[in-house]
């Protein structure tokens, strides 16, 4: 018998599902959000919705929290940077595939 797959179909998490996926307490969840990293739908903490992008910015700055011992701000610093970088990259290629036709 085949294996059943179960797709999740909605991209947008909880505030329980954002916390455990990135394996984050609440309280440090408020810290991000008091910083302004992630900013989530909804009116009040039980309507918040996290996008999955809000998923890879945490892990983005827990990383550099872990791996580079950089503090709470500079952190979200150094992730706004990345995130302009890969951004200007993406331009930078798209800019050169058009200019190719």
């Amino acid at each position: 018998m085949a294996e059943i797959i179960i797709v999740e179909t909605d991209p947008e998490l909880s505030l329980e599902e954002i916390c455990q996926a990135c394996h984050i307490t609440h309280d440090f969840l408020f810290e991000l959000l008091e910083y302004g990293a992630i900013e989530p739908k909804g009116v009040s903490q039980e309507s918040w919705r996290f996008e999955v992008q809000h998923l890879h910015r945490i892990q983005r700055v827990l990383h550099l929290q872990e791996d580079l011992e950089v503090n709470l701000s500079g952190a979200i610093l150094a992730c706004d940077l990345l995130e302009q970088i890969d951004e200007m990259q993406a331009r930078i290629q798209f800019l050169e595939k058009i200019t190719k036709i």
